[in-house]
């Protein structure tokens, strides 16, 4: 998602909220104090990983003037590759084996008290609900989790769905009033093999119940984004078609269907396809944009941007305070979890 916005912007000339690598004062709320310093330019974009907060994404985008866009991904797909890419097997001590230390964490969870182990440990459990802004406390209490959800979806203009990428690619083009090539994408980032977990049913369940609050979260706005397919009315899946055979064109003339290994971070590969040979220079260069990593494109935008910055923005947002999260999730029990045997 972030190439498609680094690559509409980088080339319209468009100004980006960045900051030192691609989390922004993650797993803080965000803060303004988080970005790089700017000279008050209004920016259009911020497409970089931060913890969501209303009081700071207002100020620089204002609601009536701004567009507020996101993507969900199944819980059950997206909490077993949090919790093998950032290896919480080794973080809550039940080892390196994909497959086994998330069984031996699902068998009980963990408590309260242990969501805070390390930086990344606050994924552990309902990783979307964390990034988008709800307090911890709140994942066993059904009301709060209902709360938030009918919150966000007034925040939100599009939440997108993963598994329907294409689908969700038409909806934005047509909400932004974009071109079909401003959407042109092949996947890129996939993990090698050896880092995914052999998925059993119970395991698959116990996933859903450990991440209740996510799993609420994703079959609500997997029903607003099905509601707005069908207000789109016919046209939508004429250009559902378009779009498809658009897409494929490039990506049969940009790559040649093989895939290599690619180091992103430190010990981490992912699987990234390979360019055709002998590609025109205007076509190499946007099949290779296509497939740019994020910082790579980040370092580029921060360079771009350097000599129009003057100094951090000061306003009163930056005292604002992360609320107490000593309050356990166990002083509700509506969402509590109950795993099954595996």
């Amino acid at each position: 998602m972030a190439n498609i916005f680094f690559r509409y912007g980088n080339s319209n000339d468009l100004s980006f909220v960045l900051g030192i690598d691609s989390m922004i004062g993650w797993p803080h709320r965000f803060r303004l104090i988080h970005a790089l310093p700017r000279n008050g330019i209004q920016p259009n974009f911020l497409c970089s990983h931060t913890r969501y907060n209303e009081k700071t994404m207002h100020h620089l985008f204002p609601k009536d003037t701004s567009m507020y866009i996101t993507i969900l991904r199944d819980p059950v797909d997206q909490f077993e590759s949090v919790f093998n890419y950032v290896e919480f097997g080794e973080v809550f001590g039940f080892g390196k084996d994909p497959t086994k230390s998330i069984k031996s964490f699902l068998r009980n969870g963990i408590e309260f008290k242990n969501i805070t182990a390390s930086r990344s440990s606050v994924l552990a459990r309902n990783p979307m609900m964390f990034d988008f802004g709800l307090d911890y406390q709140f994942y066993q209490n059904l009301t709060a989790v209902k709360e938030y959800i009918a919150f966000l979806e007034k925040e939100f203009d599009l939440v997108m769905i993963m598994e329907y990428f294409e689908e969700s690619m038409v909806l934005m083009k047509r909400l932004l009033c974009w071109e079909f090539e401003d959407f042109f994408h092949i996947k890129s980032n996939a993990r090698v093999d050896k880092e995914r977990a052999e998925m059993s049913d119970n395991l698959k369940e116990n996933i859903k119940r450990w991440n209740k609050a996510d799993m609420l979260l994703y079959k609500h706005f997997n029903r607003t984004f099905w509601r707005q397919i069908n207000l789109e009315g016919e046209g939508f899946y004429d250009d559902l078609k378009t779009f498809h055979r658009m897409n494929e064109e490039m990506n049969e003339r940009c790559f040649n269907g093989t895939l290599t290994l690619q180091l992103v971070y430190p010990g981490k590969y992912v699987k990234s396809p390979v360019l055709n040979p002998n590609l025109p220079a205007e076509i190499k260069d946007k099949c290779e944009k296509m497939t740019r990593k994020e910082n790579a494109y980040l370092e580029h935008l921060r360079n771009k941007q350097f000599s129009k910055s003057a100094g951090y923005i000061k306003t009163l947002l930056d005292k604002e305070k992360e609320p107490d999260n000593t309050i356990s999730w166990d002083v509700a029990k509506d969402l509590a979890y109950d795993p099954l045997p595996l």
